[in-house]
């Protein structure tokens, strides 16, 4: 069975070293490996090629990551398409352990387990806030997808593909949409890569609005979809009537730059509380700064971006 890899890269030099496990992997020889440049300064393309002779690099102009996934999917030749993110280190059995999932739950989209490359504090409280959402899911059931690590049958992509309208959620929407086509979505822990987390929770939180916002926008364009996240499943029901709420925007931002001014402080007072505190916090900030996002939505009204909350750019927005 063929495999392709694509992963997408803008101005993120942690590329090589994502691209270097996906090459150490256990039947990385036989497998197509792409890499879609969405709008590198420098030379960054160029240095890939340079250092990875046997890697595909294409360019795409489009901004969004779900526009360059677009792109390597169109170049694409393998049965079994996997996705990753540049910030990301595979497991050196991700690929095996891919195409063992299909095999053994006759899926047609896989979700992997993500965990985390770096150690620190604030790692293991971002860390913690995206396992939870697993905690008790079993290999083989339905997950909501995320394309840091994601492997999908060749053919969903001829009735479907990422919407790259919109910078965040296009990997949830593609999978729940998937599902009501009648496509299979499977969870495999086994199936890993790990990631680097944000180094700031004020930045971590504010993407976490932006996530809201997205996930209240594809509950109004595909109402007939069914979440698997328990908090997901209540939100979408309240959505039918906290959209008639009067201001209902104004209690979204209120929440939502609350929501990035504790993480700011927790960033700078947060070594003072226990660990199993401040992972409550997070769990707090998590939820509110989701549901700020929620509130945010209106039909017409322009997607969030992070830098907008935390006051600054972001290197890869």
């Amino acid at each position: 069975m063929r495999v392709s890899v694509i992963l997408p890269v803008k101005d993120d030099s942690r590329v090589f070293a994502c691209i270097e496990s996906i090459l150490g992997c256990e039947g990385a020889a036989e497998a197509e490996v792409i890499v879609v440049d969405n709008g590198s300064g420098d030379d960054l393309a160029e240095q890939i090629s340079n250092r990875f002779p046997g890697v595909t690099v294409l360019a795409e102009a489009t901004p969004g990551a779900y526009a360059a996934r677009n792109a390597g999917v169109r170049q694409a030749t393998g049965d079994i398409v996997f996705f990753t993110d540049a910030d990301c280190i595979v497991d050196r059995r991700w690929i095996a352990e891919g195409l063992r999932a299909f095999a053994e739950t006759g899926a047609d989209i896989v979700q992997g387990f993500s965990g985390s490359i770096g150690r620190a504090r604030n790692d293991r409280l971002i860390q913690g806030r995206y396992a939870a959402q697993f905690r008790r899911r079993r290999p083989g059931e339905a997950s909501e997808c995320d394309t840091r690590n994601l492997a999908v049958r060749r053919e969903v992509f001829e009735h479907l593909h990422f919407n790259d309208r919109f910078r965040r959620v296009g990997d949830t929407e593609f999978g729940l949409v998937a599902e009501q086509l009648g496509y299979r979505v499977a969870y495999w822990r086994a199936m890993q890569v790990d990631h680097a987390h944000e180094a700031e929770l004020a930045t971590f939180v504010a993407k976490q609005v932006c996530h809201g916002w997205g996930a209240q926008r594809l509950m109004r364009d595909h109402p007939g979809i069914t979440w698997h996240g328990g908090h997901l499943r209540a939100v979408a029901r309240a959505s039918r009537w906290t959209r008639w709420l009067p201001g209902h925007r104004r209690a979204g931002w209120w929440l939502a730059r609350g929501s990035v001014r504790v993480a700011g402080a927790l960033d700078r007072r947060g070594r003072r509380l226990p660990l199993g505190a401040a992972l409550a916090v997070m769990a707090v900030l998590d939820k509110s700064a989701a549901l700020g996002g929620h509130l945010l939505y209106e039909a017409g009204t322009p997607e969030p971006a992070p830098s907008h909350l935390i006051g600054r750019a972001h290197p890869r927005e």
